[in-house]
């Protein structure tokens, strides 16, 4: 029996992922940062339990079979692909159980520590490098994807899901929703994230250039092509993760050419005689309708198939409003850094500006929401982002609802009724800065009443 002392406890505690088994594959201790992560409130719901139940991803029962330490072998935990080490533990000559702990908790820290190895002795400055290998990592974890709504919490748990399995994906959503921010987080959160994660605009490459750029090509093949071939972007991503982003701009031939990549895991280079095997998952994405892409033939029913295996589909800014406050704080803070404002940085948004972005639809979602967060930090240096910042953004709005509204027909008189009353109540709150005892005054009700329409 393993006997564990206070003082050995206390230093356990603060050694990340932690934990030891019995010779029985039981679970004896583990540290309060891996119960924290595997989302246990307390030893008391792991111990005497099989490690298999508790962590089915990892693998130091082994250790137990073998007698032999494992070194730097990697599993898979709520979102986090770890690096650990495990060694058995003997008395008196006779195995009595294993421990392991992590060398790295997140996958990510692997990526920089091999940076480092790899330029150690190099007079380049390594922060160059890593800008010059920007194109080939995810820059983007789901921790990025801002909100707390009841819809970005199943969004991220389908993400957590996909991130699991090899499967292809196909994301959809409106133009500016964060389709891009949901493939980088896929692949961090998946076991290919020590692998390359490359990006394809499919709509930003010309269609005859195309075909060189994913499948590579050989030295010779064309007029202008670089001596000893290129690598395409699809080899690049072996064992890691391809995102082709709105794939629905491919031309019919192009997309013949994908699902036969996808079929056989392999590529032709252009020019090339033989195929090259490659395991590179793909995660594609579009702002339209693929089942209406599909019917109008814009793309192929096969590809479509083969494509949504996973589909996740990220919600509009208008579906989830609620998140708009802390999705306006982060963009903050972003643009506190790119805009350099060191000595005029904006600390906070009044409250009184919630309501003014709240009262509108955002048809560029959270990419129209960073242009209108951005020209109001422009026209700030007060350390407080305030309504008056936002008065070009009021202005705009409430010329277009009012040029815009119309009511549309075959609706019940109380339908017409809530539409005209949310119309006036939006167009009252933009007039007045989002000041409610303002605009419930402009409309002849009670600042109560408002807030209970608002809501």
């Amino acid at each position: 029996m393993i006997d564990l002392s206070k003082d050995y406890v206390n230093i356990f505690s603060n050694i990340d992922g932690f934990f030891i088994i019995d010779n029985n594959e039981k679970i004896v201790y583990m540290a309060d940062n891996l119960l924290y992560q595997i989302n246990k409130k307390s030893m008391d719901e792991v111990v005497g339990k099989s490690i298999r139940d508790i962590i089915p991803t990892n693998n130091a029962y082994k250790i137990l079979q073998t007698g032999e330490k494992q070194i730097a072998k990697m599993y898979f935990v709520e979102g986090h692909t770890i690096v650990s080490n495990g060694y058995p533990i003997y008395k008196n000559n006779e195995l009595i159980g294993a421990f392991e702990y992590d060398v790295f908790s997140n996958i990510g820290f692997v990526e920089e520590f091999l940076e480092l190895v790899d330029n150690v002795g190099n007079t380049e400055d390594v922060s160059i490098i890593r800008k010059s290998n920007d194109h080939r990592k995810a820059k983007y974890a789901i921790d990025d994807i801002k909100g707390s709504g009841k819809a970005i919490k199943n969004l991220k748990e389908q993400i957590r899901i996909a991130a699991k399995s090899n499967s292809t994906v196909l994301i959809t959503g409106e133009t500016g929703v964060g389709k891009e921010l949901v493939a980088h987080s896929i692949h961090k959160l998946s076991q290919r994230s020590l692998f390359h994660f490359v990006r394809i605009n499919c709509a930003a490459i010309p269609s005859e250039l195309f075909e060189s750029e994913l499948f590579g090509y050989e030295e010779g093949s064309f007029t202008g092509a670089k001596k000893g071939g290129k690598f395409g972007k699809a080899e690049i991503a072996n064992n890691g993760s391809l995102f082709l982003d709105e794939i629905d701009n491919l031309t019919l031939n192009m997309q013949a050419k994908i699902l036969r990549f996808l079929q056989e895991k392999e590529v032709y280079r252009v020019g090339g005689d033989f195929a090259v095997p490659v395991n590179t998952r793909i995660i594609a994405a579009t702002n339209q309708d693929a089942q209406e892409l599909v019917k109008s033939n814009k793309m192929r029913k096969d590809l479509y198939y083969r494509l949504n295996v996973i589909e996740i589909h990220v919600p509009s800014l208008r579906e989830r409003k609620e998140d708009i406050p802390e999705i306006a704080e982060s963009l903050v803070q972003s643009l506190n850094v790119s805009l350099e404002r060191v000595n005029n940085k904006i600390e906070r948004i009044n409250p009184d500006v919630y309501p003014i972005l709240m009262g509108y639809d955002w048809p560029g979602n959270i990419r129209e929401l960073g242009n209108v967060v951005e020209r109001a930090i422009n026209r700030c240096y007060e350390g407080e982002l305030k309504s008056k910042h936002f008065e070009d953004f009021v202005k705009k709005k409430t010329f277009d609802n009012t040029n815009t509204f119309a009511l549309s027909g075959e609706k019940k008189l109380r339908d017409i009724k809530i539409e005209v009353e949310s119309h006036a109540i939006r167009l009252a709150m933009l007039r007045n800065g989002g000041n409610v005892t303002k605009a419930a005054e402009e409309l002849g009700i009670s600042r109560q009443m408002l807030h209970r329409k608002l809501k």
